[in-house]
Formats: C-alpha cells, structure tokens, sequence
C-alpha cells in the first residue's frame, strides 16, 4: 500500500531539539509565512536551510499538530532574503548576520558563485578577508 505524502516547502527557523545518536529532530519550517512543525530524522540539517520535505500532519496528543517528515532534500536559497538568511545562520563557518548583509548586498544573486568561484572578491568587502587553505574558503573578520 502505497503512502499519501503531502509535500512542503520552506527554510528552517529554529531547531527546538535534536537528538545527536539518532537525528531525530523537531524543528520549525517556515512556509509561505507561517510556522510549520516538523518532526523526523535529519541526517544533518541546520537553521536557516531551505528544505522540500515530505511526509504527513499528526496530531501529537501535547504538542498539537506537526509534520511528520518521511524524506527531505535541500533546496538552494532562491532570492537574496534567502540568501543572506542562510549565510547569517552560520552554515559558513566565520559568516555571521552582519558580514552576510554586507556580502549579498554586493554580489545580490551571485553571491554563491563569488563564494565558490571567486572568493578573492570577497577581499574588497570592509573587515572582511577570505584566507583560501587548501582550495577550501574560511571568512576571517577582522
């Protein structure tokens, strides 16, 4: 018997809890401007992600209704709020809210790309210096 999986799509506000041996986690999505709570395994997954997930509503009998998440893929950030949310949320290591503003204000949609394929760019941003070790980038503030 084949499941009727609902899908939905939106980017993670908050992790509420995780448990570290299983991945077992119960976070809030943000879809379409409302708060969504969903509950499952995330083999790895963080704040500010763009996620697809799908999976079915519940009704847990003291938390209220929640998502119970069967699979999820990662999305890419599809505009420059999204962006720079999901570079303030602190998935690259020495990027925080502030140097993330700065860095999509410049580069706008391209901000990956400049990431990946030109990250001496990111040296003309005010405080910020990009050290590239070992083909990899890591932010430096000053």
């Amino acid at each position: 018997m084949e499941e009727n999986l609902e899908s939905i799509e939106g980017y993670v506000d908050h992790i509420i809890y995780r448990n570290a041996d299983n991945g077992y986690t119960v976070l809030v999505l943000v879809c379409n401007e409302e708060e969504e709570t969903c509950v499952g395994v995330f083999s790895d997954i963080a704040e500010g992600e763009n996620i697809k997930a799908k999976g079915s509503y519940t009704e847990h009998p003291t938390y209220g209704r929640q998502f119970q998440v069967k699979s999820f893929e990662e999305k890419a950030p599809q505009d420059e709020v999204a962006i720079e949310r999901y570079l303030g949320s602190g998935a690259i290591k020495g990027i925080g809210i502030a140097l993330a503003a700065r860095i999509v204000r410049r580069f706008k949609a391209d901000t990956f790309r400049i990431i990946e394929e030109e990250p001496e760019r990111l040296d003309h941003l005010p405080t910020c210096r990009c050290l590239v070790v070992l083909g990899r980038n890591s932010m430096e503030t000053e």
